[in-house]
């Protein structure tokens, strides 16, 4: 009998033991839901930086191509030749300036060595998920003059921004769009160093 009390005593002690801890087990599943319907903000210096690299790499290559007409006899795309050289130096000077300003709080890590938006792969595709949650954080020094978003149909598509703070009171945009699937966003930035500057990213509308 007392073996048996004991038994039940302890098995009592055990089920309330088991139900206090998924209790809290709830509350830990119900806040990382919660979290996770937020998506991870993007920090303009970093994401502006990133795309300008991509920019920069895809010139090069046009560059490339029409040298290689020019110097088969083809010498009506020396002002194109010209003319990308110039972005590509304008581009450069706006990356170059990026590395100096003052990083919003929240940011992580140094400016991405490869221009990959999504992982850090040598071989990843370079685009950026776009949700209805989408915030891109500025901070004190960057200005986001305009923002445009085509589907990988050169059409343009809705979309809007909004400014707002971030959780630590910063400034930051809302930005809304019907992209669906593969696309390009061109961010117009005004800028100290070279004036206003389009940045186009490669997207993707979730």
């Amino acid at each position: 009998m007392t073996v048996l009390t004991l038994f039940l005593t302890v098995a009592t002690l055990v089920s309330c033991s088991n139900h206090e801890t998924t209790e809290d087990d709830l509350t830990s599943v119900n806040s990382k839901t919660s979290k996770d319907q937020a998506d991870e903000p993007i920090y303009g210096h970093q994401f502006y930086y990133a795309s300008a690299e991509i920019e920069i790499n895809r010139l090069k290559l046009q560059k490339t191509k029409l040298v290689a007409e020019f110097e088969n006899g083809n010498k009506g795309v020396m002002e194109q030749i010209e003319n990308i050289q110039k972005e590509i130096e304008k581009l450069k000077r706006f990356n170059e300036s990026l590395l100096y300003i003052k990083r919003p709080l929240g940011s992580k890590g140094p400016m991405p060595p490869k221009p990959c938006l999504v992982d850090d792969r040598s071989n990843c595709i370079p685009q950026q998920n776009l949700s209805p949650n989408t915030v891109i954080v500025l901070g004190e020094e960057l200005m986001v003059a305009n923002i445009l978003v085509k589907n990988n149909k050169e059409e343009s598509v809705d979309t809007s921004f909004k400014s707002i703070e971030d959780e630590y009171g910063q400034s930051a945009l809302q930005l809304k769009t019907s992209l669906e699937g593969e696309g390009i966003m061109y961010t117009t930035l005004k800028t100290k160093v070279v004036g206003e500057i389009t940045i186009p990213t490669p997207v993707v509308g979730l």
